[in-house]
């Protein structure tokens, strides 16, 4: 038996899903919430395999939801349930650790098929969204490889898409700090961005990290 959480803000969105997933014998919806503030409440003492979420919520958006839930090493496998799905929003949501990316147009047959390999701590995106990431595969390969960094540049890069401060990485990397910040604006002019937000989405973009 899969247990299942919804949390969607749209009762049109969860009372489908719910009415649909009732169908399924081996799959159970042990709850509903339309607010991030509901889900992180009773999420510890509600059974459930699979989280499906929703990218955009009233009083959160997916991407922090998933990053406080996946932070500890947690049992819930993360299903995302979306209208959106831009390239970059689908890496970053797998990026953090979520499992499954869907449309909201899926059928039914899909997301069940989602639920079933999300449970067992497979990937499963939708064949369009595969074709999506295929082709931006595709397209920043030769982006990425005339993008040169060097091994500390690539570890300070990881650590700041890990959202660590520069202090914080100096610290793991046993550096100072003036050495961090040069790194740091380094990157910044060869990845041709201007803050900490375009570093995470060129390095993710790219498949620099």
């Amino acid at each position: 038996m899969i247990n299942v959480i919804i949390t969607d803000d749209h009762p049109v969105v969860s009372n489908g899903l719910k009415t649909m997933l009732s169908k399924q014998q081996h799959i159970t919806v042990t709850a509903v919430y339309n607010t991030a503030a509901e889900l992180m409440a009773n999420i510890a003492t509600v059974p459930a395999d699979v989280l499906i979420l929703d990218m955009q919520l009233p009083d959160a958006n997916g991407y922090d939801i998933a990053a406080t839930i996946l932070k500890p090493k947690s049992k819930i496998n993360i299903l995302v349930f979306s209208s959106t799905d831009t390239v970059y929003q689908i890496k970053k949501m797998l990026h953090v650790g979520c499992l499954g990316y869907l449309p909201k147009n899926a059928d039914d047959e899909t997301i069940v098929n989602a639920i079933e390999a999300v449970s067992k701590g497979k990937r499963f995106l939708s064949p369009a969204l595969e074709a999506a990431l295929l082709d931006d595969m595709i397209r920043n390969k030769d982006k990425a490889k005339k993008t040169t960094l060097t091994k500390r540049e690539k570890e300070v890069l990881a650590l700041v898409v890990k959202e660590y401060t520069n202090q914080e990485i100096a610290n793991e990397l046993f550096l100072s700090l003036s050495t961090i910040e040069f790194h740091r604006t380094s990157l910044l002019q060869k990845l041709k961005v201007k803050n900490t937000a375009g570093l995470v989405r060129v390095a993710i973009e790219s498949g620099l990290v």
